[in-house]
Order: C-alpha cells, then structure tokens, then sequence
C-alpha cells in the first residue's frame, strides 16, 4: 500500500471516529435534556455525600483483601452496595454501605445467591424506611480497584447499568488503597456515573462530586483507628465465626435436632408430580399445586411426636379431674415430673449451645459491620435453626405446666 493510500485510509478512520464522537456528544446531550425535562436537574452531575458510617464500611472491609502489608500479588477486590436517598433532586446521601462479597485480584464474580442476598436487603432496607419514615433505598454499588486506580471496566459498565437505569441518580463508589492521602484522592475514594446510560455497554462515565459529613482529615484520623483495631481482632473474629458454622451449627444444633428433634424434617420417597391423579393413587407422589404441599412434604420428628401424644393424654386426663381438687392437683405434679424430665436434656443442651453462640457473638458485634454477607449468612443461619427450635421447645415447657384449671382445652399449634 502506498504512502497515498495510507493517509487515505487514515483520512477515513479519522472521519469515522469524529462521526463516531460527535454521535455520543449528541447523544449525551439529548439524554441529558430528557432528564432534565423529567428531573429539573441532571441526575448525572448531581453530587453525592458520603457519610462516614458508610466510608469506615468501605475502607475496612476493603483492606481485609488488600493493604500494604500484603504481597499485591494477595490483592483482592471486593464489592457491596450503597444504602441512602435521593433528597429533592439535588443530591444522593449515602448512609450506609454494606459488604457483599470479595472476588479475586482483578475482579469480582456475582453468584445469584448474592442476588438474592441483595434482595433480602433491599426489602429490609424498604420496611425500615416504612417504620422510620424515610426515603432510603439501594442507591448503587461500591468496589474495590486495589493498585488500579479509579476507572470503570467494561464489567463495571455493565454492573453501573444495573443500576443507574432504573436510578438515574444511582451513583459508583471505587476504593483503591494505593491512593490514601493522596492529593488528588485524599480518602482513597473516588464517585462515578455513566453519562449516557441509554448508549449500553457503549456508554461513557465521568467523575461526580463528592462531598462528606466530616471534615476530610478528621475522616481519615477517624478511619486509621477503625481499621487498626479491626486488624487487631479480625483473626479472632473468623475463629468464632469458623466455630459458630462448624462445631455450633453442624454438630451442636444437628445432633440436638437428631438427638430431641422438634423441627420439622422432610419426609422421605417424596415425589413431586404435576399430575393430580398420580398423586391420589399414589401416596408416595405429592401434586405440586396441592396448598397443603408444605405440610405433606414434611414430617413431625419422634421426640416430638411422643411428646406431644404424652401431654395431650395427660391433658385430657386432667380435663376430667378439673372439680376433684386435690387429685386434680397430683396428677397434675406427677404429669409435670414426667414431661419435664423427657424435655430436661434438650432444655440443657440448648442452654449450653446458646451460651456459647452469645460469648461468640459479643466478640463479634462490634465488628459486624466489616463482615459480608457469606459470613453473616452463618450467623443468621444458625440463629433462624435455633429460634426455630425453641421456639418449638418453649411452647413444650409451657403446656408441660398444664394450666389447665378452668380452661377449655384447644388444639395447640406448634
């Protein structure tokens, strides 16, 4: 090809490019003229202010995967979500920011369970603000670039997307470590936005504003001392969290249930067809839109079952003594004696379990907040089983009482 050609072709590209260029600043600007025309203000140019509750969340949980005391070769990314308001169009508080997940040295991978997890917080987040009577609500995302700097990849575009479209005020929060006290990027934060969102993965983003409830200095002070006692305890932290998952959880609370279950437990050779008939012939096959599906699909355990058999006896029993005083009255002791001493093991065992999961979790506490939600799943996991199972065991210790003297005995549900 010769010189000629070559400047002709470049010619050419230059040409496209401008086109190209001029293309999104047209775009931009009509996109920016709707939401103005919608908005009274540019969703895109309005400023954020970060909180420091929701700053020392970033940075702590952030430099759990990435800080200088590590190799960078150990660096890892982490993401979360942002929690705040959008006050009168003319800018985005943001309160809160909880820790979702940490991925790998150059990016996070979003499994559907964190989805979920998401969605679980954002239905809290809107019974909160019903209670309290405000306006918060997921107002974007925040990760981590550690080393790299403050940009948006095409996986962040996408990420930004999912937010800022439904949210033209949705805004991005990146944390990179590497630029703490720095001139330009004195918190080691930087806020971002897509211009044009409506461009999709073509869409270009700009720095916004960000402004702070305190003082930049005094956040940085505050945030050094956050994180210096958070490193001191964090080792100790995920001990007990290990030992809450692996000895509470999947042996304590297992065998308790195995041992003195009270929780229901799905029945076994339960076989879900979508054909009525099948289900009727077939006791085994349960009809997937039946309404009682739950109830049919599970079982009361055999402590349970032999407990509640037992009080409802004695029960009846005492119903028909109700007028003989003192007969009523020993038969009703001699009940309570034998009720009490089939629930005294579970009764010990879950006291003692329960006293471990609270030392546990007063260490914890106070550094709830830096953990995310994979770790905070165990905790609320094993609180869920064993609310559930006391739940269950109290109402038994209540009826083994048998208050029963001029009452009509009803049918307790458990």
């Amino acid at each position: 090809m010769t010189r000629k050609q070559d400047k002709s072709k470049d010619e050419k590209e230059n040409h496209y490019n401008d086109i190209e260029l001029e293309s999104i600043k047209s775009s931009e600007v009509s996109t920016s003229s709707e939401l103005i025309k919608q908005y009274g203000v540019n969703p895109v140019r309005t400023p954020g202010i970060l909180s420091y509750n929701a700053y020392r969340k970033i940075i702590g949980y952030g430099l759990r995967y990435a800080n200088e005391d590590m190799s960078s070769k150990e660096w890892r990314e982490v993401y979360g979500i942002l929690i705040g308001s959008v006050e009168e169009n003319k800018k985005v508080l943001i309160k809160d920011a909880i820790p979702m997940v940490v991925g790998d040295r150059a990016g996070v991978k979003y499994e559907n369970k964190q989805y979920v997890d998401m969605a679980q917080i954002d239905e809290s987040v809107y019974e909160r603000s019903i209670q309290d009577s405000k306006n918060d609500f997921i107002i974007g995302w925040w990760h981590t670039h550690p080393g790299f700097g403050f940009f948006y990849s095409p996986v962040d575009c996408m990420t930004q997307l999912g937010y800022q479209i439904p949210n033209p005020f949705a805004l991005g929060i990146i944390f990179d470590h590497t630029k703490f006290l720095s001139n330009d990027f004195y918190l080691g934060i930087a806020g971002l936005r897509l211009i044009n969102p409506d461009q999709g993965m073509l869409a270009t983003y700009d720095f916004i504003e960000l402004e702070y409830d305190l003082e930049k200095e005094q956040m940085a002070k505050k945030v050094r001392k956050t994180v210096k006692d958070l490193n001191k305890k964090i080792d100790k932290i995920l001990d007990d969290l290990k030992y809450i998952n692996e000895v509470l959880r999947k042996k304590a609370l297992a065998q308790l249930q195995r041992n003195y279950g009270l929780i229901l437990v799905p029945k076994k050779d339960i076989k879900v067809t979508k054909e009525e008939a099948e289900a009727e012939e077939d006791e085994n096959y349960l009809y997937v839109w039946d309404p009682e599906f739950f109830k049919k699909s599970y079982r009361i355990p055999k402590f349970r079952e032999k407990i509640e058999n037992e009080i409802a006896k004695y029960e009846h029993t005492l119903l028909s003594l109700q007028d003989e005083g003192d007969k009523y009255e020993r038969k009703r002791e001699k009940y309570q004696k034998k009720i009490q001493s089939l629930l005294s093991k579970p009764n010990e065992w879950y006291k003692k379990m329960m006293i471990e999961f609270t030392e546990r979790i007063e260490k914890i506490s106070p550094l709830y907040d830096y953990l995310d939600t994979n770790e905070r799943k165990i905790i609320e996991h094993f609180e869920t089983r064993s609310s559930e199972y006391y739940r269950i065991l109290d109402t038994l210790n209540a009826r083994a009482e048998f208050e029963l003297k001029n009452k009509n005995l009803k049918s307790v549900k458990i």
